[in-house]
């Protein structure tokens, strides 16, 4: 009976030592800059805007580790992101993870809990009350993203762009690898939202709050394109690998290398996160050209060794 507690508390320690904490760390961006309140920049569209405020739900995360292994976070877990934060930090728990590929996470808030009573959580739970209001009502639920500023020529035309309802609910997945950080492995996103408005003409302002039209083209764009990996917040002092130009592209984009990185890959993936193409880089290269058939957005990621050393975002017209 005494080995049998022996090899269970020897189990029990073996578990506990293998488990990693885990977090996600999101970068707050608008393009290259950091996020900042009354800063102006431009969406593809040419319109000029300037935020004031920018707070979306995010739920149900998933772990992506070791292989392709999946592990779910506890749907408990619920994050109210608030841009202007500029770095947001979300714990998502310990598990037995050793090599971190990547993480999927929606935008909103799942049913029923986003029907649920906003007075009946605690104040401090994101899903409480808040000021100002991130609950629209019972029967559409949470806000998912309130946007918020002013946009047009002069930048002084109304800019708000509230988006909810339970058919707008997705996931979102960015294929970043975990560092071990002080408290345990870390993934570092970052968060662009310029993207977030690509496509969406606000020359002339915009006021739209609701599940359809610009509202919803904002959560997809907030899916497909907000998110991607931040290779060098993870690592002081990252040498630049390559630089990419045109960049907006229009079917082709060359590469410039800018140190010898041979036995690497240049690896192109869709916003999805699917591989597009795979090349090898030889050691006299300089300068490669890569095809780009249809427009959108894409990530280019220099590997070497089965690791990211650079990721950029590319834009295809």
């Amino acid at each position: 009976m005494k080995n049998i507690f022996l090899a269970l508390a020897l189990l029990s320690n073996a578990l506990a030592f293998s488990q990693s904490n885990v977090s996600i760390v999101f970068h707050h961006k608008l393009g290259n800059d950091d996020f900042a309140f009354n800063t102006v920049h431009t969406n593809n569209l040419g319109n000029s805007f300037k935020l004031i405020r920018l707070e979306y739900y995010i739920t149900k995360y998933s772990i992506v580790h070791d292989g392709g292994q999946i592990t779910q976070v506890s749907s408990d877990t619920v994050s109210l992101i608030r841009a202007q934060d500029l770095i947001s930090t979300i714990q998502l728990g310990q598990f037995n993870i050793t090599n971190i590929e990547g993480v999927k996470f929606y935008i909103g808030v799942h049913t029923p809990v986003n029907h649920e009573d906003p007075s009946l959580f605690p104040s401090y739970h994101p899903l409480a009350f808040q000021a100002p209001s991130m609950h629209w009502g019972w029967t559409s639920g949470y806000r998912f993203i309130a946007l918020e500023g002013q946009s047009g020529p002069t930048v002084n035309q109304t800019l708000e762009i509230h988006s909810l309802d339970d058919h707008n609910y997705f996931q979102t997945s960015v294929n970043v690898n975990g560092e071990q950080g002080q408290n345990g492995l870390e993934m570092h996103v970052d968060a662009d939202y310029v993207l977030g408005l690509y496509n969406i003409n606000i020359n002339s302002g915009l006021v739209v709050h609701g599940a359809d039209n610009e509202a919803a083209n904002l959560v997809s764009n907030f899916v497909n394109y907000v998110f991607t990996p931040n290779v060098l917040a993870v690592k002081e002092n990252q040498s630049t690998y390559f630089s990419i130009f045109p960049n907006p592209a229009n079917g082709t984009v060359q590469i410039q290398l800018m140190e010898d990185i041979s036995n690497c890959e240049v690896e192109l993936l869709d916003v999805s996160g699917k591989l597009i193409s795979t090349r090898k880089i030889s050691s006299d290269a300089a300068l490669l050209s890569v095809q780009l058939e249809n427009p959108g957005f894409y990530m280019l990621n220099l590997m070497k060794d089965g690791k990211v050393l650079q990721s950029s975002k590319l834009i295809n017209n």
